[in-house]
């Protein structure tokens, strides 16, 4: 055989070779329990972001992208900015976990109430729960509270595929095997919804999914939320999840459900019947 016979030869029986699996400085995990404490753990060293984004949203209500700043600070600080086209601030939501404030540049109008999952989620086409929109905009995936878990290692994809069941709802996560990072998620037997996150960067000492997808299946929605430019880890500025409304905006009180609440009557004059 001459020698580009060979390589030709050599070429395909390598094509048809599977690539050898990175594992971490451990080696590889057997143990279901010991992967999800790892991986819980890698994704909980991130707890603070503050940087530019953007949103994607593709829903029956309509399909739109819009330019974000985002200050995420675990367990429940959000503060979303959005701007169009011209970079011109169309409105701003802070929540502190307990309040949140929403103001919109047209009307300057400023919305306030308690900081339910309708009122924190005005920005995106689901409803989160402010934990868990922080949890994802931080990437990281909220874990269904597993009765039992099974472990397996798909050689093809060069994944761990960890399962996490609880009654008749099952939690699939697909985890790279080097970094301990969750790269799908998919929520089986109940109301949930897909993640996906891709192109991991080393930030510091952290490795972090500049792309997160959300896809809710029900809700025929799709979010996907990119970050260009961003910082791990910093102490929180807290000056931005203050909740004052501007100066001379119009103050609307919300319900827990987004709806506008009534101001109270004022008392009647003379003060109080019988005194």
């Amino acid at each position: 055989m001459n020698r580009a016979a060979a390589a030709i030869f050599l070429v395909a029986v390598c094509s048809g070779c599977p690539k050898r699996i990175e594992f971490g400085p451990e080696g590889r995990i057997e143990d279901p329990e010991a992967l999800f404490q790892v991986t819980s753990q890698a994704q909980a060293n991130v707890v603070t972001l503050q940087g530019d984004a953007k949103i994607r949203v593709a829903s029956p209500q309509g399909n739109g992208t819009l330019s974000l700043f985002v200050a995420i600070s675990r367990p429940s600080l959000v503060h979303l900015e959005s701007s169009d086209f011209f970079n011109r601030p169309v409105a701003a939501l802070v929540s502190d976990g307990q309040r949140f404030g929403l103001y919109q540049t047209e009307g300057n109008v400023f919305y306030q109430g308690p900081a339910s999952p309708e009122n924190v989620s005005r920005f995106l086409p689901v409803v989160l729960p402010s934990e868990e929109l922080v949890a994802l905009m931080l990437g990281q995936v909220p874990f269904i509270p597993a009765e039992r878990k099974t472990l397996a290692l798909d050689a093809d994809q060069r994944l761990y595929v960890l399962t996490l069941y609880r009654g008749e709802v099952t939690q699939t996560l697909y985890i790279h095997p080097k970094h301990r990072r969750v790269v799908r998620s998919e929520v089986r037997g109940g109301r949930g919804y897909d993640l996906f996150f891709e192109d991991f960067k080393q930030r510091g000492n952290q490795v972090f999914p500049t792309q997160v997808e959300l896809k809710a299946e029900v809700a025929q929605t799709e979010l996907r939320l990119s970050y260009s430019d961003v910082t791990l880890n910093a102490p929180p500025d807290l000056t931005l999840f203050e909740l004052a409304p501007p100066e001379g905006a119009r103050v609307v009180e919300v319900d827990a459900r987004g709806r506008e609440v009534a101001p109270a009557p004022p008392p009647p004059e003379g003060g109080p019947p019988g005194a």
